[in-house]
């Protein structure tokens, strides 16, 4: 399969359905790379090249922020409408420097400009959070703002934690059995490389403010359990990052982000 032109793949025997198709279009590794590299050291300039790389991905129109009180930075959101108000949010913190998470905030643009080029079911909220405090404050703000139709309409929230430090990860303990699931079987169409390492012992993730309103979630990242532990011990150190690793995490994510988008039925038609 060539990076740079359409991929078709044919899931078949998912845990959802006997057959089921999903497209997507892949941006050059030179264009995810260079959007990941020289990441700004401060939150103000972190934001600011955020919105640049939301407006260089053709995300214009629908581009905005959401201030957070008694914080000075803000929530960058970029929507992308479906032909449904089924709702999909994709989220990463863009303010924490060790691990740097800039390597999953950076990365939703590219994901934008990778779902943009084909219509699509459900409308994605592309989220990069401000976490200035390493306290979930931009999550969490998020979350507490959204309505009840908001969260009713919600049919996932998939988190974004470093990228780019080792082959792809799920956090999978806390994760939704079903999203977890799914993950799986784009790794398995695409070839690609995946395992289990739990992150959310000892260290916040954006997904949990998701989690505690009942919204299916589910965090991706590369870290390896010695960096986990690492990290839970007060080192903050991961690893050296890897450009093949991160371009391969990026296609994983846009196949799933394609598949979610086939798979996904509204939770208000299962109750």
């Amino acid at each position: 399969m060539s990076f740079g032109k359409a991929i078709l793949v044919a899931l078949l025997f998912c845990s959802f359905c006997h057959a089921q198709k999903f497209r997507f279009t892949p941006l050059s590794e030179s264009t995810i790379l260079q959007r990941e590299q020289n990441a700004p050291t401060n939150q103000h300039d972190r934001e600011a090249r955020i919105k640049v790389l939301f407006l260089q991905a053709g995300c214009a129109n629908q581009l905005g922020e959401q201030q957070l009180e008694k914080l000075p930075g803000a929530n960058v959101i970029c929507r992308l409408s479906g032909s449904s108000d089924e709702t999909i949010i994709v989220g990463a913190t863009y303010t924490q420097l060790a691990p740097d998470n800039w390597t999953g905030a950076s990365l939703l643009p590219s994901l934008f400009q990778t779902l943009v080029r084909r219509k699509r079911h459900h409308t994605f909220i592309f989220v990069a959070f401000d976490d200035s405090g390493g306290d979930l404050a931009g999550a969490q703000f998020f979350a507490a703002h959204m309505t009840a139709e908001d969260v009713e309409r919600t049919e996932a929230m998939v988190n974004l934690d470093p990228l780019g430090f080792s082959p792809t990860k799920i956090s999978s303990t806390s994760s939704d059995k079903k999203l977890v699931e799914a993950f799986i079987s784009v790794v398995y169409a695409l070839k690609g490389m995946a395992s289990q390492v739990d992150v959310d012992k000892g260290i916040h993730v954006d997904s949990a403010p998701f989690a505690s309103l009942h919204i299916p979630q589910i965090t991706i990242h590369s870290l390896t359990q010695e960096a986990v532990a690492d990290l839970q011990n007060g080192e903050k150190d991961p690893a050296e990052f890897r450009a093949r690793h991160y371009y391969n995490s990026y296609r994983l994510l846009s196949g799933y982000l394609a598949y979610l988008d086939e798979v996904l039925k509204p939770r208000r038609s299962e109750r």
